[in-house]
């Protein structure tokens, strides 16, 4: 039946293509061989008909090929799929209708199926633990596509699998994953991404906002005079260490002084779908995502790489702040694990820690000669620090808080209606910390910064208890 249908519905699309041209010089005699032209037709006809087949949703696709393919009965196919011999005769002819629309349409595929976006996603939680199930996005661009066509507008299976060329099984099971971590909503029969994805033109509209607000506020930081620098230069070996531990320190304080701001801008933090869901559930946090052009390279750092803003060591004696600039990832890097014995380190107890600490922060150039390589601050002074840097910390806590604005608006404005409201709070505090990097970026570019030698730890700093 198919395959009738087929053919009588291309040799009316070839009898119109070809009808202004005259067929002469043909031999008037019998050729019991397949024409070139039905060999077209059988050709053409077949690809039509796999192409629809793959774009059938699972339940016409499955009484399809057990009825046509596998020769089953319908009664057989009634009781493997537990449905009536009715509804598999409905699923017949409602497929068989469908089959015939589509190899009568004229599809084109999307861009994606052609040229798919890398895609990243990230997460902010009070849950830590593996990050794998993000990291997984990176390496699979079909998940992270099918986040991006379906983001700005409802869409159905067919859709997304035009869109990205791929068949629709292939596109169901991921899409039954998306749905487990309610990455994805349905909407009448439609798709919808559930969280906020920052896209090419997101970014871009914020980035725009950013270098202005960032250029004016580099050009004043750089002109403040203050007490810092005359204090405290000989605690450091040279100038730029010293102005990269200052800049640590005023975007810490700056950071504190608008801790609160998103909660009370935006509200609290969504108690279900996927923010529920993070790293496996039994956390509170956002999850989001970030597409963007297949041409980047994925091995380019975006945005700040972690902020330790404080972060206490188990005895007590003192807490790390810590911010791994990207600018700086190739000379220092800091995970939360080295906060006890870095702080130990500081403590002057270097020759206390086990062996396999030792020998880890002595090759990664935390210490040297057993004495610590970053800069340590008494509480006193961590406090007095805080009087110093003043005009500075204002200058920073007011751009943190222009910008935590800007990125809020701008993603909301670029996210699907039903998620505006968690765009906000998700562009907020993204870019509370996302703009630093840009910031580092200004000032490099000024020369206020300069690059540092490998071993360096400009990065990070220990208060002391």
């Amino acid at each position: 039946f198919m395959w009738k249908i087929a053919e009588n519905t291309y040799k009316d699309h070839l009898r119109k293509k070809y009808s202004k041209y005259e067929l002469t010089d043909i031999e008037d005699t019998p050729d019991t061989t397949d024409s070139t032209l039905e060999i077209m037709v059988k050709n053409e006809d077949l690809n039509l008909l796999h192409r629809e087949l793959s774009l059938l949703s699972k339940q016409y696709r499955e009484v399809v090929v057990l009825y046509y393919i596998q020769d089953l009965s319908c009664s057989k196919i009634a009781e493997i799929l537990g449905v009536s011999t009715e509804m598999v005769k409905y699923y017949l002819f409602r497929a068989r209708k469908i089959l015939k629309d589509g190899m009568n349409m004229e599809r084109v595929y999307g861009e994606k199926s052609y040229k798919p976006n890398g895609f990243e996603i990230d997460f902010w939680g009070t849950k830590a633990g593996d990050s794998e199930e993000y990291r997984d996005f990176s390496n699979r661009k079909i998940k992270g596509n099918i986040l991006t066509a379906a983001y700005y507008c409802p869409v159905t299976v067919q859709e997304i699998s035009m869109e990205l060329g791929v068949s629709v099984p292939y596109v169901e099971d991921e899409i039954r994953l998306l749905q487990e971590k309610q990455y994805l909503v349905t909407k009448n029969g439609k798709y919808l991404t559930n969280i906020p994805v920052f896209t090419e033109e997101c970014n871009d509209a914020i980035d725009k906002k950013l270098d202005v607000v960032i250029s004016s506020a580099v050009s004043t930081l750089v002109q403040v005079s203050d007490m810092f620098e005359e204090r405290y230069k000989g605690r450091f070996s040279d100038e730029n260490l010293m102005r990269w531990q200052k800049i640590l320190l005023c975007i810490h304080y700056a950071l504190m002084e608008t801790d609160g701001d998103i909660q009370r801008n935006y509200g609290d933090l969504p108690d279900d779908g996927p923010y529920s869901l993070i790293n496996g559930g039994g956390g509170k946090g956002v999850v989001w995502g970030r597409s963007y052009a297949s041409s980047e390279s994925c091995e380019t750092p975006h945005g700040i790489q972690g902020i330790y803003n404080g972060c206490p060591s188990d005895d007590g004696r003192g807490s790390v702040v810590a911010m791994n600039f990207s600018q700086t990832l190739h000379s220092q890097l800091f995970e939360s694990n080295m906060t006890t014995p870095i702080v130990a380190v500081a403590a002057d107890c270097f020759e206390y820690l086990p062996d396999e600490w030792q020998k880890v922060l002595t090759e990664l150039v935390y210490v040297k000669n057993e004495k610590p390589n970053f800069a340590v601050w008494t509480l006193d002074e961590y406090d007095e620090l805080k009087i110093i840097l003043k005009e500075s910390i204002e200058i920073l806590t007011e751009l943190n808080r222009e910008i935590s604005g800007v990125a809020a608006e701008i993603v909301s404005d670029h996210a699907p209606a039903h998620i505006k409201r968690t765009a906000e709070y998700v562009g907020a505090l993204v870019y509370r910390f996302n703009y630093i990097d840009k910031l580092v970026d200004a000032l490099c570019i000024e020369g206020w910064l300069k690059s540092v030698e490998d071993g360096a730890k400009p990065g990070i700093c220990v208060v002391m208890n």
